[in-house]
């Protein structure tokens, strides 16, 4: 990829407006959602096409209509998001072990990505089910569940195929599908329910957030990050990126971007150096609103991961927010 020896890289590469060096964060967040874009949306062999081709005109070509075809699953994805969210709470569902909704009119290629999105916000289990024609024509489920620590998603799904709930079923810890006929849906909820608790031995959902270090934001180098990236890294699933604590940070400029990610300038209480950040789908949240409100004018801990910013030739570093709390005061 750095090379940049494929024309189709190439080509995403120029659309997605990337100059720099590709990394882990570029390959999961920037081009792996424009390939896979076709196959939520349009046509499933796009990514392929784009990724085969040695004609740097067709490539091109295909990369726009993939680019064309993310704006559009965006945008899906948005309306199936706020119809879930509507759906959990006016059922309450938020106060459930596990939280499952499903329409006939959703997206079948969204349902992981919509329950990924659900159980970010409520910190749950979570189920999203769509529907689509089976073999035999008629309507059958099909969902994705995205789980948390101390739930094996993978495993409940496994077992309510085996007990003759669902059609098929299976995956990972936290992350999996299956297929249900529809008459079946209700029997599952019960069963994926009776499941998480059992996983759970009757405690609440754990929520934690783990530090790996602490750091002052003039600390928060371009140096030291690629240090990090580049000793450290690639991070993933089985290896994630560590994640960084500001202590007692000042707010500045904080304002809503996009339809609902809060950023802001961070910089040490007593002055000096300052760093751009952003905490993502975050305005709705206590988080995000926490730092609407009192952003300027009370000190904040911060925690987040560090990632490097390239515009026109220039490098910077920004911190993705991802937990966050008022201090009570200034050290």
């Amino acid at each position: 990829m750095e090379k940049r020896s494929n024309p189709g890289i190439v080509a995403l590469y120029n659309v997605a407006n990337l100059s720099g060096t590709p990394s882990v964060y570029h390959a999961g967040f920037v081009l792996g959602p424009r390939i896979n874009a076709g196959s939520r949306v349009h046509q499933a062999d796009l990514g392929a096409r784009l990724l085969s081709t040695d004609d740097p005109e067709e490539a091109k070509n295909i990369a726009w209509t993939l680019n064309d075809c993310n704006d559009r699953r965006k945008e899906i994805q948005e309306e199936m998001m706020d119809h879930a969210v509507r759906m959990v709470e006016a059922e309450g569902l938020q106060q459930r072990p596990l939280i499952m909704v499903g329409h006939e009119d959703w997206h079948p290629g969204l349902s992981g990505l919509v329950a990924g999105r659900l159980k970010e916000k409520y910190g749950k289990p979570s189920v999203c089910i769509t529907y689509a024609p089976g073999p035999d024509s008629a309507l059958e489920g099909r969902g994705s569940g995205r789980s948390v620590p101390g739930v094996n998603m993978g495993a409940a799904f496994i077992e309510a195929r085996n007990a003759g709930i669902l059609l098929k079923g299976g995956g990972h810890a936290m992350a999996a599908g299956f297929t249900v006929t529809p008459d079946r849906i209700e029997a599952l909820r019960d069963f994926l329910t009776v499941h998480v608790e059992k996983q759970l031995g009757g405690s609440m959902t754990p929520m934690e957030t783990v530090i790996d270090g602490v750091l002052s934001v003039r600390g928060a180098t371009l140096a030291f990050v690629k240090l990090i990236q580049n000793s450290l890294g690639p991070f993933g699933q089985e290896h994630p990126e560590p994640l960084f604590v500001l202590p007692n940070v000042r707010l500045h400029r904080v304002d809503i971007v996009g339809k609902d990610h809060v950023r802001a300038q961070l910089g040490d209480w007593e002055g000096g150096s300052w760093l751009k950040a952003v905490a993502f789908r975050a305005a709705e949240t206590p988080l995000g609103q926490a730092m609407l409100k009192h952003g300027g004018n009370r000190p904040f801990h911060i925690a987040g991961h560090f990632k490097i910013n390239e515009w026109n030739g220039q490098e910077s570093v920004e911190m993705h927010i991802e937990d966050g709390v008022l201090a009570m005061m200034a050290c």
